[in-house]
């Protein structure tokens, strides 16, 4: 099945029409049997017939097993609990939509860190028989700054039924590139690199607490920060993109930003033109990075054939 419509979409600035954070929402409801799906969505802008396509596979093959059907989790937003502008919110609810079973019954919930269980939490709920939404509070305002998974579990009929969801954790005003608050002051290396703090005051927060962690995290940016009475941080948002960035396209044996491709483009950006060369006699493949607004080349070798390109001269102000 398929279907075509057209949105108007009106923004207050030229520069939002180009944004990494804002978005814009439209739904469409379509009544389906179980089963696996494949989604298709071609976006084409209708003055400049500019397209993108994106695919997604949808497998709701599992709603048809059992006597009880249950939908994904979902974050209920407008039941997120807060103390303050400035704090991780208190508790989250969790929704589900089911249908199929009539009674009393208990559920389970269960927040990884990795493979690493955080946090465990117990509700027992009167379910209908008819398509209903459920939502249950999780605690947050104890988690650190970090992704966790949230696994739900109960048993209806004598089958187990399992979903999972995964959840963000960070502060109000950091940037959503960011995975965790120990890889976000890790990755906040070039900084010290290019001079916006002492080495040794980087150092000194990557080896600290949590909350040490944090103060030198929030100040930092905040000092960096281009437009202080604005709610975004441009400056934060681009450097974490280009980390991300980094990571997706020079990641080998360790990861992207970690590599010298990596720093160079995290801290100069996309380079204004680029030069290949991996088929000359008698020289090891190598790549040159040029940017004409500051005066600067950078060459890259790959010594070892693998891929591995590293500078072929340290840069003599880092």
């Amino acid at each position: 099945m398929s279907e075509n419509w057209v949105e108007n979409i009106s923004l207050g600035e030229f520069t939002m029409t180009n944004s990494r954070e804002n978005s814009f929402e439209t739904e469409r409801k379509y009544l389906l049997e179980p089963a696996k799906y494949r989604l298709e969505v071609l976006v084409t802008d209708l003055k400049t017939q500019n397209r993108r396509k994106r695919t997604k596979d949808i497998d709701m093959s599992q709603l048809a097993e059992g006597p009880w059907m249950i939908g994904d989790l979902y974050i209920v937003e407008e039941k997120v609990v807060r103390s303050g502008e400035d704090d991780m919110p208190e508790a989250i609810y969790i929704g589900f939509t089911a249908s199929g079973i009539k009674g009393k019954n208990k559920f389970k919930y269960t927040l990884y860190s990795g493979d690493t269980p955080v946090k465990q939490g117990r509700f027992e709920t009167e379910l209908k028989e008819q398509k209903h939404e459920y939502c249950f509070p999780v605690r947050t305002k104890d988690l650190n700054f970090n992704t966790y998974i949230l696994v739900l579990k109960t048993e209806i009929g004598g089958k187990e039924y399992q979903r999972q969801l995964p959840v963000r954790v960070q502060w109000a005003g950091s940037s959503a590139l960011i995975p965790d608050i120990n890889a976000a002051v890790e990755q906040m290396r070039y900084l010290a690199h290019t001079g916006h703090f002492p080495m040794r005051k980087y150092r000194s927060a990557l080896n600290g607490d949590r909350d040490e962690k944090r103060t030198f995290f929030t100040e930092t940016w905040k000092e960096l920060d281009p437009t202080p009475n604005t709610e975004r941080n441009e400056l934060m948002n681009e450097y974490y993109y280009r980390v991300q960035r980094a990571n997706q396209r020079f990641s080998g044996q360790r990861e992207g930003w970690r590599s010298d491709r990596g720093m160079i483009f995290i801290i100069y950006g996309e380079p204004d033109a680029v030069e290949e060369h991996h088929m000359e006699i008698d020289t090891k493949p190598y790549i040159i990075w040029y940017y004409y607004s500051v005066n600067r080349r950078f060459i890259f070798v790959d010594y070892t054939g693998f891929g591995n390109f590293q500078l072929a001269e340290p840069i003599s102000e880092f």
